[in-house]
């Protein structure tokens, strides 16, 4: 698999990602900025501008001009923002390479923000928060979020608040775009199967006049010490409850972090993963159980989750536990070890089938990466990675002092649930 980054003169990165004989290609627009670069007061302004990029640029003024255009091409478009990211990408037939193209970089450089949109998109991002608080399994994550890092950047959503979002006005918009969408912070990607010459042409041409000085940095967060395992308990009427177990673990410089991943996918990487046997197969015990982690500039996390009736929460909580704990005192199996890098690769290179998917596989490693990386130089990561070297990362990730407990629904036993973390 073969990429091409190219830094242009005014600090704009290119990434270029021919895909020979794929009938696709995209266009993805990244912005190193999201919710860890705002302050408390411009909580959520990250993601209302990245709505308001949609409504209306000098070129198309409003944001029917830009959605009828792109869906009479056929396109697949969006925008996302994350905690460290916006972006900005579609994906089209490789025939409207050029179409495709133009639109994403005249939402990225010439949005307008017209003061009407900004009061009717209020509306549609005060429903968004409402929708999410209203749902548990979101819910439980929040308050999760809120109890460990409390006070920081981390602690806080990526939506704002309802009185964030209302203060932002047509000033503060221009204010935050002129900061963060500057060259040097801007990566543009373009994947799919068009002549890679042809690709770096057009990024030279439509974004090498950008200008802007440095922009805005990230406000990092301090992880606190914990002494004990904490517990945050929420009261919802319900019938199913959801349970997060999450760890503080490492930031993504730390050099265990790829033996982390795999001990990810040992818990819950397939059917067959050590969690999904246990709570589904063994216990009965929740429709969908998952397991993530999460590393960033300053500190990291790791968490598993699932969802229960709210009697059974404290046995799953132990039962989750003593998954975690086998980790640190049983070597995996030469069989299992196998399994699970066959399961990393095989699932990576399935990601990777289309256009848009390899776009923002590289894109993010330019963002939130040391370096970029292909499939086959994580594959070789993995390979070497011992069950030796699993028993001693476990150890240091699942310590017992590190753990918070988050639960949502209907009559949960605290006291139960505090037994089964009195280790």
């Amino acid at each position: 698999m073969r990429f091409t980054k190219t830094t242009l003169q005014n600090g704009v990165r290119v990434i270029t990602v021919p895909m020979k004989g794929n009938p696709t290609v995209t266009v993805l627009v990244n912005i190193a900025t999201g919710a860890y670069y705002e302050t408390p007061e411009q909580s959520g302004i990250s993601h209302f501008l990245e709505h308001m990029c949609f409504k209306g640029t000098s070129k198309r003024p409003s944001s029917r001009d830009i959605t009828i255009e792109l869906d009479s091409i056929g396109a697949a478009y969006n925008a996302f923002t994350t905690n460290e990211v916006t972006g900005f990408y579609a994906k089209a037939d490789v025939k409207h390479f050029e179409d495709i193209g133009d639109i994403v970089a005249d939402i990225y450089i010439n949005s307008t923000f017209p003061e009407a949109e900004i009061a009717k998109e209020k509306g549609v991002v005060l429903g968004e928060i409402d929708m999410y608080r209203d749902d548990p399994q979101e819910r439980v994550h929040d308050a999760l979020r809120e109890h460990m890092y409390g006070g920081e950047p981390a602690g806080r959503d990526i939506l704002g608040t309802k009185e964030t979002v209302r203060a932002i006005t047509r000033g503060d918009l221009i204010a935050y775009h002129n900061l963060h969408y500057t060259p040097r912070n801007t990566i543009v990607t373009i994947a799919g199967g068009i002549d890679e010459a042809l690709m770096l042409e057009w990024a030279k041409n439509t974004f090498g006049a950008a200008y802007g000085g440095e922009a805005g940095k990230e406000f990092l967060t301090k992880d606190r010490e914990q002494a004990a395992p904490e517990t945050v308990l929420l009261e919802k009427d319900t019938d199913q409850s959801h349970i997060v177990l999450a760890w503080r673990t490492f930031d993504r410089r730390h050099p265990d972090r790829f033996v982390a991943h795999l001990i990810k996918n040992v818990l819950r990487g397939g059917m067959s993963s050590r969690l999904f046997a246990k709570l589904r197969d063994e216990m009965g015990a929740g429709y969908y159980i998952g397991a993530s982690g999460s590393s960033y500039n300053s500190f990291g996390n790791f968490s598993i989750y699932t969802g229960t009736t709210a009697e059974r929460v404290p046995e799953i909580i132990g039962a989750t536990l003593g998954e975690v704990a086998r980790l640190k005192s049983e070597p995996v199996s030469d069989a299992e070890l196998h399994k699970v890098r066959e399961f990393i690769k095989a699932h990576t290179i399935m990601s990777l089938e289309t256009s848009d998917s390899m776009a923002e596989f590289f894109a993010d490693q330019e963002i939130l990466s040391d370096k970029m990386r292909t499939p086959e130089e994580f594959e070789g990561i993995f390979s070497i990675i011992t069950a030796e070297d699993i028993m001693r990362v476990a150890g240091l990730m699942f310590d017992n002092r590190k753990l918070t407990v988050a639960a949502i629904g209907k009559g949960l036993n605290k006291e139960a649930i505090e037994k089964v973390l009195s280790f």
